[in-house]
């Protein structure tokens, strides 16, 4: 079970950093709302996925699994966020410290169906994320 686990994280962090070089290829096509839209959604639902996974994973650390998830998703918040400029770069990091906090509270109490839900919430987040600026 933690092999899963462990594929399932990986395939998070790859889907973010492969939406991340798309999207700065094409930085410059996105106005401030969708900046704005970009930093809160990836800090959002990155933070959620992985403070449930983790909190699925590892209920007897549920502290240090906060902490680490709350850092992970402001930092996401921060990088998706400096693709526009710094009130969007701001949006992302809170997005990301509520998501972070929140993802741990909802994993403690999760089953496998939620953890299939946000990995389809995540590969689904981000392709509407890259498709958005497109159209």
């Amino acid at each position: 079970m933690s092999i899963l686990i462990l594929i399932i994280l990986i395939s998070y962090f790859l889907v973010c950093s492969i939406s991340y070089t798309f999207l700065k290829k094409l930085k410059y096509l996105i106005s401030y709302h969708l900046g704005m839209n970009i930093a809160m959604t990836s800090s959002g639902v990155m933070g959620i996925a992985i403070g449930t996974l983790l909190g699925y994973a590892f209920p007897a650390h549920y502290t240090t699994i906060t902490i680490a998830t709350t850092l992970i998703a402001i930092l996401i918040g921060a990088i998706f966020g400096a693709l526009v400029d710094y009130q969007t770069l701001l949006s992302g990091v809170s997005s990301g410290l509520m998501a972070g906090i929140m993802g741990p509270m909802i994993g403690v109490v999760a089953d496998l169906p939620l953890i299939t839900f946000c990995t389809i919430l995540v590969y689904a987040m981000f392709a509407l994320l890259c498709f958005s600026v497109r159209s």
